[in-house]
């Protein structure tokens, strides 16, 4: 019996399995749906393929045929196909006239067919892919066609098995080519091109993101990445603005500045409008958007493979390098339109972005310093060479040229050779390319703003003139008004993009935790192991520090500094709040670092750069008269670190120290920059002085003072009280000069004298008086602070001030300018708007009889008073309690004239003893004071003879021999001990004489 008479339901199944194959597709029905072609005439919804038809005389299609039938397909993709009028929308992929779409969508309907067996899909996916790779290695085949632009709009459309599609189509490139990437890499070249062109026709709020879908998929192989990189190069790579041109720079170059030099500003256009905040808040949400877009796209390559990683650093490093002029001095100092590198390097914006990009990729190991992840960063990195740079895996070229904190030692034209590791991990690579991009665009912007801010007060001041002048209604008003308006759009958009707050927490993070590297740097011996010098463990940072300085300080670029200060300007002046909402945790290793490197010329040989680190620490101040409004958070956590720091205690003196060495290094400081150092730093004494702890510091440096007044290395708070007084004489004296040079100036002025004079001089009258207007405000300014400094200091501490070498020139100081500012001439320096010019002679003259005040005491005090033959006269003191009464300083009358009596007696005391010692031997006589020596001393060098207190004076400031400017210290001098008995045998005999007299 058969099986199928056996069994009742065989025929049923039977029936079953031949419905089955009578419903599936055929493999012809399949090829039809999958390409929309037929070989059938019947078929009028596809392409009738007539020649392959009656070439093989057959009305199916099969894997045999595919080939001819799909070539012959493509050739009707031409710029003079018929097809592209017969498509209605519906039926568009039958219809198409572009090669590449055409093959893709075939590509997307066969990945979706369920009728092919495994084998079969393959062979036809290759004849796709085939066609594919025929088009790109040979695309002037299809004329008319763009096959960049087509395979650019699959990628930017990411519809299904689009990145599939593209990379398994470059790989038969390859194959094909027996892997030369010649024809790929024209592929990639003419995909950036066009990718090029439209973000350099984009802006940052309305670039079109599906761009990174193309993007993306070149990081998805290392080969395409490889290529890709290599395509992003500009063909001048010495040119930093070439690098604008290319699909990563046009990327960077989006954001809320113009996109070129002189470019037009986009945003805060109207810049008092009330909406300005709304629109900052809309471009920070877009700004943050798109760098993490940016940063998401490096990423991605950088983990593409090693080849891919290191030609991805190799761009950013190449990019850093060509615009090494934007961080030139002469860079910022030039006027735009006259400065050359706004023409060949990129702008702020795209140097911005790289700035917040490679801040990004420091993340993981600056947002919380205290893991210690940091501490991998090798300092020798910048010490490597161009010519070892690829040796030792370094991406960055020319960081061996810059400054260092200390300078390599040499031989004639031998360098001391730095030390080097053995090769440099990716968390060294991101910290110093972070580093050099934020020196040049962060610190750059910054400058650029603070420029900004200056010039709009500026303009403020001359339109109030203008309006003052001719009543808000004249051409002059409104063009100064329109310039006002122009320059303000600039300042609120580079703030914008400044403080947009993502970069800013970022960059806190990153000034923390590369502070807190370089404390640890400071107390780490040099390493062993020269396969690298990080730091690795965390020590304790102790004060004093150890003595031995490591050699790897040798290796660290000053700009490492130079971003710290800048980045701390930029907060304490434009958002202060930042500081409170870090926190404490964030803020003490700021402060740690300054008292590091401040106070330690062994750390830090230049002077400039300590100085700015005093500013740094100005800004780090919980309250300061010049923040700006809007900081509803207070200063409680920067108050914290001058009350619970744990290094606190030696602010004081680290402050004093680089005050002291601006002038004390024997380096060359240029005298009014000297004086814009120490502004800050007066700043700092002055809220110091208030703090109980602080004060105490104050006192202990004052008796160390005290008790080695006559030491051969004068104490530091000697050093500092000496030119404390040099500047007060210094900036009073030019201050009072120059504020009588403006009272003359406005007098010819009103007085129509210049009404005679030419254009061409009347406006150099302005410009001259307006540059004398400067100078005498910045030297009010300074010269109040330090006024006031002496007056806080004498309150408390008198015995520095009252001693042989300083009583002298202190008395003669006060003398002076309180007779200038009181007696007959201080009308001289009555001018209009003096608070324009921040002259405050009232609070002067409280300020230096106060001093007068606390030095009463003294006998040396009120004897030098009196003997001051050049500002003191007996109604010096009348004329001052006049003013006094005036001003609001009655309170101090009582007091000022216990000084005048006291001086008053010393100065009769005096003269009884000056006709005793009258008719002095003339080599008795100081040469340079021509008083009687009581101390005489010979310098080895001139071999001239001094009294010791003038030349212990003299040293303070300038450690040359007076007569001959060779190098002296104190400790060098001989006593001329023979002359000195001459002197007291000859006072004891001229005493004896007087008295029988």
């Amino acid at each position: 019996m058969s099986s199928s008479s056996s069994n009742p339901f065989t025929a049923l199944f039977d029936d079953l399995d031949a419905s089955a194959s009578k419903n599936s597709p055929s493999l012809n029905d399949t090829l039809e749906e999958i390409f929309r072609f037929t070989l059938n005439p019947d078929r009028k919804d596809l392409v009738y393929l007539e020649e392959v038809r009656n070439v093989h005389e057959t009305a199916d299609l099969d894997l045999n045929l595919l080939q001819y039938a799909l070539f012959e397909r493509l050739f009707m993709c031409n710029e003079n196909s018929e097809l592209s009028s017969k498509s209605d929308g519906n039926n568009s992929h039958t219809f198409e006239t572009r090669v590449v779409t055409y093959l893709y969508e075939a590509y997307k309907k066969l990945m979706d067919c369920v009728a092919l067996n495994a084998k079969n899909l393959d062979v036809v996916k290759d004849k796709i892919v085939q066609n594919v790779a025929t088009a790109v290695i040979q695309p002037d085949l299809y004329s008319g066609q763009s096959i960049e632009g087509e395979m650019l709009n699959i990628l930017k459309e990411a519809g299904p098995y689009y990145e599939k599609f593209f990379v398994e189509s470059t790989r038969r490139v390859l194959e094909e080519e027996n892997n030369n990437t010649a024809s790929l890499s024209r592929l990639i070249q003419s995909m950036n091109k066009i990718v090029t062109d439209e973000l350099l026709k984009s802006s940052l709020v309305n670039v079109d993101y599906s761009m990174f879908n193309y993007l993306n998929v070149m990081a998805s192989t290392e080969i395409l990445g490889e290529l890709f990189i290599d395509c992003c190069y500009p063909s001048r790579r010495n040119v930093g603005s070439d690098y604008a041109a290319t699909p990563i720079g046009a990327l960077l170059n989006l954001s809320v500045l113009p996109k070129t030099p002189g470019g037009v500003f986009e945003h805060f256009t109207e810049p008092m409008d009330a909406a300005n905040s709304r629109i900052e808040g809309i471009l920070w949400s877009n700004l943050d958007r798109h760098n993490q877009t940016i940063h998401e796209f490096l990423l991605s390559l950088l983990k593409c493979g090693p080849k891919v990683k290191n030609k991805t650093l190799s761009w950013l490093g190449s990019c850093l390098k060509s615009n090494a002029d934007r961080g030139k001095i002469w860079s910022s100092q030039a006027p735009p339109e006259l400065n050359p590198a706004n023409y060949t390097s990129v702008t702020d914006g795209f140097m911005l972005n790289i700035c917040d990009i490679t801040l990004r990729m420091c993340q993981p190991f600056c947002s919380n310093f205290k893991d210690n992840k940091i501490l991998k960063v090798d300092p020798t990195y910048c010490a490597v060479p161009n010519g070892k740079a690829e040796e030792k895996g370094v991406h960055m070229e020319d960081l061996s040229n810059e400054t260092c904190f200390l300078p390599s030692a040499s031989n004639g034209d031998l360098e001391e050779e730095r030390l080097m590791a053995t090769s440099y991990n990716f968390i060294t690579e991101c910290f110093y390319m972070a580093h050099k991009a934020i020196d040049l665009g962060y610190r750059v912007g910054v400058d650029k703003l603070v420029r900004q801010n200056h010039e709009m007060g500026r303009l403020e001041r001359a339109f109030n003139d203008a309006v003052q002048q001719s009543g808000g209604n004249s051409d002059l008003v409104g063009t100064i008004r329109d310039r006002l308006n122009e320059e303000l759009t600039k300042y609120l958009s580079l703030k914008c993009q400044l403080s947009d707050p993502i970069l800013m927490k970022n960059m806190f993070d990153f000034i923390s935790a590369t502070s807190y590297w370089l404390c640890q740097v400071a107390v780490h011996d040099d390493v062993k192991d020269s396969r690298s010098y990080a730091p690795l463990n965390e020590l304790p940072v102790n004060f004093p520090l150890p003595g031995k300085i490591p050699n790897i300080l040798k290796c660290i670029p000053e700009f490492l500094v130079e971003n710290i200060v800048s980045f701390l300007v930029f907060v304490r002046r434009f958002t202060p709040k930042t500081f409170e909402e870090q926190g404490f945790d964030k803020l003490s290793p700021l402060l740690t670092f300054l008292l590091v490197y401040m106070g330690s010329q062994r750390h830090m040989t230049n002077p400039h750069l300590r100085a700015r680190l005093a500013e740094g620490l100005e800004s780090l101040l919980p309250f300061h008269k010049d923040e700006p409004p809007g900081n509803n958070l207070g200063g409680f956590q920067r108050q914290m670190l001058f009350t619970q720091h744990s290094h606190k205690l030696y602010i004081v003196e680290n402050l004093m120290n680089v005050f002291v060495g601006i002038e004390m290094t024997g380096q060359s400081v240029e005298f009014e920059q000297k004086f814009k150092y120490r502004r800050p730093m007066y700043t700092v004494f002055d809220y110091l002085w208030e703090i109980d702890e602080h004060r105490e510091c104050f006192r202990r440096l004052a008796e160390e003072a005290e008790e080695n007044m006559e030491a051969v290395n004068p104490p530091l708070f000697l050093k500092f009280s000496n030119l404390l007084i040099n500047d007060a004489i210094f900036l009073l004296d030019e201050a009072l000069a120059n504020m009588a040079k403006l009272k003359e100036m406005q007098q010819a002025q009103d007085n129509g004298e210049w009404a005679s004079l030419s254009p061409r001089e009347r406006t150099q009258n302005v410009s001259y008086m307006q540059h004398i207007g400067n100078l005498a405000r910045f030297d009010n300014i300074l010269g109040r602070d330090t006024i006031t400094t002496l007056e806080k200091l004498t309150s408390e501490i008198s015995t520095v001030f009252t001693h042989s070498t300083m009583v002298d020139r202190i008395a003669a100081m006060l003398n002076y300018f309180l007779l200038s500012l009181v007696g007959p001439n201080k009308q001289n320096f009555k001018v209009k708007d003096s608070k324009e010019y921040h002259f405050d002679p009232a609070g002067t003259v409280l300020d230096i009889c106060k001093i007068y005040i606390h030095l009463k005491n003294s006998d040396s005090f009120c004897l030098a008073v009196s003997q001051d033959g050049r500002s003191y006269s007996p109604n010096l003191f009348a004329l001052a309690e006049d003013v006094l009464v005036r001003i609001g300083g009655g309170p101090l009358i009582g007091e000022l004239k216990e000084v005048a009596d006291r001086v008053a007696q010393k100065a009769q005391e005096y003269k009884a003893n000056e006709e005793a010692m009258m008719e002095a031997p003339e080599h008795f006589l100081d040469p340079i004071m021509s008083t009687l020596m009581t101390d005489p001393v010979i310098l080895p060098s001139s071999k001239q003879t001094v009294d010791r207190t003038t030349i212990a004076r003299h040293l303070l400031s300038d450690q040359t021999d007076p007569f001959n400017r060779s190098p002296l210290s104190m400790e060098q001098v001989i006593p001329n001990t023979e002359l000195a008995r001459e002197i007291q045998d000859w006072i004891k005999e001229r005493k004896i004489q007087f008295n029988k007299n």
